[in-house]
């Protein structure tokens, strides 16, 4: 039997210190990490707005709107062709299915497709990278859907259909199931944002545990294929993921979010206190430490008071988002990164999000004071600029927050 000719070859996120992260895992990596500054955001929201149901609708109305603002002729034009839907397809609601599912897969929310047809679309999840964000982002998921199944409809804004988040994994259930069902059909009331949680008319499908999946499509095989056999690769998904992902979990609830704060002064206030908050318990268990060594393949001569340690966590973060940058200083004494200001806020044109500056800012300051040492900070220069630079190095401050 003759050898092979080469090793196979797979695309790879290199550390600062040469470790190889697999693409595979490099993607799972980097939606996970959007998924913990979601959670920060929504905790912000809740000093804010107290009451659930009032923050809960307005990140749905928020949401809805937004994602209804893409409706357009040409958009259409454009979501039937990429998808291969057949002309003799009768163009209605149940369509937005194939949005919600892709949407899914696009960032490792691994499950499968129950039913798909015209008057009913259910949808099982096994696993949520966003299931630590908490209930109301659940809810905020069925706004997001509503939209999908209305662009679609011959009457965009007629809800068509009843649509139940029936289970949730951020609300404690072991999966979460989304069921679609035709207010005709089944002779369904319209829903207000609040009504989305509760069960459908037709009974469910609970696929056993032991058939349930980790991992989306992408990573299991590689591409995901949809209803109509057209398909999408790893390489494509994880850079809309990158590109566009942020957008539903961050740019929409913070648009909200901001509205609920009674100053500016107020809504930052508040903000960096719970990222502050984030960052310093990020790495306060030693294992963690440990962890984040291992990770990134930190040599062992690399010592613990070191703020290449930061940085290099750092780097590995903007690697795995795409986010390109470039290392200017890299020693004991401190660590200097440029990176675009532009390609750094706003990878999406209708939503720049400035928050990410003011968010990873104060993250990244806290979290080298238990990752390292109180003796170092990071902060950012030039944000006005065209190019900024995330500096890890040694400040004073007697005002330290």
């Amino acid at each position: 039997m003759p050898l092979n000719d080469k090793l196979n070859q797979t695309k790879c996120v290199t550390t600062v210190w040469g470790k190889l992260i697999p693409e595979r895992e490099a993607y799972s990596y980097a939606l996970r990490h959007i998924a913990a500054f979601t959670a920060n955001i929504f905790q912000v929201m809740r000093i804010l707005e107290p009451d659930f149901n009032k923050r809960t609708e307005a990140i749905c109305e928020t949401s809805y709107m937004f994602n209804m603002s893409a409706c357009s002729d040409d958009y259409k034009a454009a979501f039937y062709g990429e998808w291969n839907i057949p002309e003799f397809c009768d163009r209605c609601a149940w369509l937005g299915g194939i949005v919600g599912d892709s949407g899914d897969e696009y960032q490792n929310m691994a499950g499968r497709v129950i039913q798909f047809t015209r008057d009913r679309v259910e949808k099982e999840l096994d696993a949520c990278p966003w299931d630590i964000v908490g209930a109301e982002l659940c809810n905020m998921t069925t706004a997001m859907f509503t939209a999908n199944f209305d662009i679609e409809s011959a009457v965009p804004g007629e809800n068509e259909v009843s649509l139940n988040m029936c289970e949730a994994r951020g609300c404690g259930d072991r999966k979460c199931r989304v069921v679609a069902e035709r207010r005709d059909t089944f002779n369904l009331p319209k829903q207000g944002w609040l009504d989305h949680m509760g069960t459908p008319v037709m009974p469910i499908h609970d696929t056993p545990e032991e058939r349930t999946v980790r991992d989306g499509q992408f990573i299991r095989n590689g591409c995901y294929s949809q209803a109509f056999g057209e398909e999408k690769s790893l390489e494509w998904a994880y850079r809309w993921s990158m590109e566009k992902g942020w957008v539903w979990c961050v740019a929409f609830p913070l648009i909200a979010i901001r509205e609920m704060a009674d100053t500016e002064e107020e809504f930052e206030r508040i903000f960096k206190i719970v990222f502050a908050t984030a960052g310093k318990n990020e790495f306060i268990e030693p294992f963690a430490k440990e962890g984040l060594r291992s990770w990134l393949g930190v040599p062992h001569e690399i010592g613990w008071n070191d703020p290449r340690l930061m940085g290099g966590y750092i780097k590995n973060i903007l690697d795995t988002q795409f986010v390109p940058s470039e290392l200017d200083a890299f020693t004991k004494d401190e660590v200097r990164i440029k990176v675009n200001v532009e390609t750094f806020t706003g990878r999406f044109e209708m939503a720049p999000i400035d928050e990410l500056i003011l968010g990873y800012e104060t993250l990244w300051h806290n979290m080298v004071k238990t990752l390292v040492s109180p003796e170092w900070s990071c902060w950012f220069e030039d944000k006005d600029e065209e190019e900024m630079t995330i500096v890890v190095g040694r400040k004073i401050d007697k005002r330290m927050v």
